[in-house]
């Protein structure tokens, strides 16, 4: 339902290229970096570093840190504080797994 409801919102807008796990990619401009790994389909970041469980964005306001990857080179920033600029090189740590 929820697709459905919010497609809209992201229809008509400005597409920002943005270059993640070395792929470029094409994301409506006013994404997080969370929210556009979750737009590309990228569900999971990086894995738990005891159980190797699969982590991924989780509460979306900064409190958790599940959603740390590689900004411009710069390692453990918060995707999800993070605001998507125009060539933006994203790095997870599971760069070649999703």
């Amino acid at each position: 339902m929820s697709d459905f409801l919010f497609n809209h919102l992201l229809d008509d807008a400005h597409q920002c290229p943005i270059i993640v796990n070395g792929v470029a990619c094409q994301v409506p401009e006013q994404l997080s970096v969370a929210a556009a790994l979750l737009y590309l389909g990228h569900l999971a970041n990086r894995q738990h570093p005891v159980s190797g469980e699969l982590r991924g964005s989780y509460c979306h306001a900064g409190f958790c840190f599940e959603c740390l990857v590689a900004i411009d080179g710069q390692a453990n920033k918060r995707a999800c504080l993070t605001q998507i600029t125009p060539n933006m090189s994203i790095n997870t740590a599971l760069a070649g797994v999703n």
